[in-house]
């Protein structure tokens, strides 16, 4: 009898809370429908999972083969040789290029003033321009009738009906011009008042009253027709013309250096340049070759479904001129391997002349400006690249082979350790997810800095701290932000936050900050922080919903001990809550990594790995991110490509990335429920 009891209470439980009654069609009720309803949604979502990753694994499984076949390719036409020696020639044209910047910082830095003063005037100029701009075309359309009128009349003489309309179109003219140029200058002296105009931003430089009015009269000269240079202004670029001359002639001795320097790599790149020109015309065969079975196929695929004669016939005659023969590969690359002694014979004299020329430079701490040392640093190690560049090709190029076999380890990573994502290339196209991945992290690193210590303190005030009527404030406060659209917080970004970040680092009491002066206003600092304002939500409320989770019972008891409300706070509740607070943080870094709109617009989208030498600095870069080349690129490439293959590549590992975090998160989670 228990058995039989125990049987129908488990019967019924299976059947759930629901009584079978009212109506049923096709013997199911309404406990069956919300069942399966439930059910079917579950099981919905699990097969849209199990579809993504079917989709983005075919279509980037492909993804490497296609590469391997590329990087071939790319062997047997010498591309491989030639970019080599190319790579010797980029790492000295950085070398070149950080201390020619230096050089030019020393030079300008003895002009500075009267350089940011005439820079002044440019933009209260143009300034005023923007806020008269009707006036000034009116005013212009006047004086250029009136210039051109004349010449017309007196071609007119003899048509007494049109020499009476030019003449009125001319008095016209002069009575538009005697009215406009009053109100130009009434407008460009009101414009002038403006404390917007005056906003100088990356070019801040604390003007002297007199100096203020001196740009005012002068702004006003600026009429259109008017080409008198205001004096004071005129002496400022002589005076700034005189001061270079002497910071040149004190500074020939590194001007020389620079120039002996630059001037060491000419030779090898007369080389390159040829050898580039072979490798082009080799690539060319070789594609033509490769591509030649599928030209043919679809040649006669044509002739079958063509009618008219004549098209077939011309068709036809295409696919007869279609020639599928292997390439002489030997012949083709004879030219390259004649060329490595030519190499060897320019190497030891490109890197002596690089080596005395950097010698003769001045050291890094003798430089009087900031941008001159920081740039000089930037060539200490632009050097030392440049030495490892020479020595590696020193020994690869001896060794090059056309005809050794592509290691497929290699073209996998080359994506994975990659330092270039360079597309739609006439050369070639490389495909690294290195600068890519290090934007994203770079970026999710700001963003989790800035957000984790704000979510978890506005969680912890407002579940432990807060009276009712500030936690029914501030809580739906945050949670709104989840409302805002990511795009309109991307504009935000480039018109308030990044414009505001660049000047408050030009001002010249923070040149100390890491990373001040920023030169880019779009970079992973604006990025970083408005994702961080994005995770907020995210953030405190499952933060503050693990501190929920914390028995009332450790509270009192800790408060019953003796202990303060603060002891209680930091050494029983966040303890406690600990792994909920944990499982928050990296579903806080989940909705950061997958961001797309705020970094497409934000971040600077410059794709390169970001310059750790710089230490904390570092952030003030541009970059671009996993997410934004997608966004970016996949709507312009041509389905099943490489580069289609490449961005599907990408989002297969973000997408496991993202899984990861959420897979770890809902672990954290469960545990936490699981010792409560």
């Amino acid at each position: 009898m228990s058995k039989t009891t125990d049987s129908s209470k488990t019967a019924k439980s299976k059947r759930g809370a629901f009584p079978r009654k009212g109506f049923r069609i096709f013997g199911l009720g309404l406990q069956d429908f919300i069942r399966y309803f439930f059910g079917g949604n579950a099981a919905l979502a699990i097969v849209m999972l199990v579809l993504i990753c079917i989709f983005l694994a075919m279509e980037a499984v492909w993804f490497f083969p296609q590469h391997h076949h590329e990087y071939r390719i790319y062997r047997q036409a010498g591309q491989e040789y030639v970019d080599l020696i190319g790579a010797e020639i980029d790492a000295h044209t950085r070398l070149g290029s950080s201390v020619n910047i230096a050089y030019l910082a020393e030079v300008n830095e003895s002009s500075k003033r009267e350089d940011r003063l005439i820079n002044a005037l440019m933009q209260v100029e143009t300034a005023v321009e923007n806020r008269t701009e009707r006036l000034t075309e009116r005013l212009e359309d006047a004086r250029e009738l009136i210039e051109e009128l004349p010449e017309e009349i007196e071609d007119a003489k003899d048509d007494a009906e049109e020499l009476a309309e030019l003449q009125a179109d001319l008095i016209k003219a002069q009575k538009e011009e005697q009215e406009f140029a009053p109100q130009w200058r009434k407008a460009a002296a009101e414009a002038l008042e403006l404390p917007e105009v005056w906003d100088f931003g990356v070019n801040v430089v604390k003007l002297t009253d007199n100096e203020k009015e001196t740009i005012k009269e002068a702004a006003l000269m600026a009429e259109p027709g008017f080409e008198t240079e205001h004096p004071f202004f005129a002496a400022l670029s002589e005076e700034s013309k005189q001061k270079k001359e002497v910071a040149r002639e004190r500074l020939v001795a590194f001007k020389a250096a620079v120039d002996e320097l630059r001037g060491a790599a000419s030779p090898m790149k007369t080389l390159h340049g040829e050898l580039r020109t072979i490798a082009m015309e080799n690539r060319e065969v070789l594609d033509k070759f490769e591509t030649a079975p599928a030209r043919l196929e679809a040649l006669l695929e044509g002739i079958e479904a063509t009618k008219d004669p004549e098209e077939r016939k011309r068709k036809e005659e295409m696919a007869a001129a279609v020639v599928i023969e292997t390439p002489d590969y030997v012949a083709l690359t004879k030219p390259i391997y004649e060329s490595q002694s030519k190499h060897a014979e320019l190497i030891v004299p490109f890197v002596e002349t690089v080596k005395t020329g950097w010698e003769k430079l001045p050291e890094v701490n003798s430089l009087e400006t900031k941008a001159g040392r920081a740039k000089m640093r930037t060539a200490v190690s632009d050097y030392e690249n440049f030495l490892r560049s020479t020595e590696h090709a020193t020994k690869a190029i001896p060794e090059w082979r056309h005809d050794r076999p592509m290691s497929k380890v290699k073209t996998v990573l080359a994506f994975f350790v990659g330092k270039e994502w360079v597309t739609n290339s006439s050369w070639h196209e490389f495909y690294g997810l290195l600068p890519l991945l290090s934007g994203s992290l770079c970026i999710s690193v700001v963003a989790m800095v800035l957000a984790v210590p704000f979510s978890v303190a506005a969680a912890v005030y407002v579940n432990q701290l807060a009276w009712w009527r500030e936690q029914n404030f501030i809580k739906p406060a945050l949670e709104f932000i989840q409302a805002i659209p990511s795009v309109v917080l991307g504009f935000f970004g480039i018109l308030v936050l990044g414009t505001a970040l660049r000047n408050l680092s030009h001002i010249e009491s923070l040149s100390w900050v890491p990373g001040f002066p920023m030169s880019e206003r779009l970079n992973m600092l604006t990025a970083g922080i408005l994702l961080a304002f994005m995770a907020v939500p995210t953030i405190f409320t499952l933060a503050e919903d693990a501190l929920n989770n914390v028995p009332k019972a450790f509270t009192e008891a800790s408060l019953a001990l003796g202990a303060s409300r603060l002891q209680t706070i930091f050494r029983v509740v966040m303890p406690t809550a600990v792994s909920g607070i944990i499982a928050a943080i990296l579903l806080g870094f989940g909705r950061i990594i997958g961001e797309t709109m705020v970094v497409l617009l934000v971040a600077g989208n410059k794709i390169q790995i970001p310059d750790f030498s710089a230490g904390i600095g570092v952030f003030t870069q541009p970059a671009h991110t996993m997410t934004g080349i997608i966004a970016q690129e996949l709507g312009e490439v041509d389905k099943g490509s490489l580069h289609w293959r490449a961005l599907f590549m990408v989002g297969m590992i973000l997408f496991v990335i993202s899984l990861s975090i959420n897979f770890a998160a809902q672990r954290i989670l469960k545990k936490l429920h699981q010792s409560y």
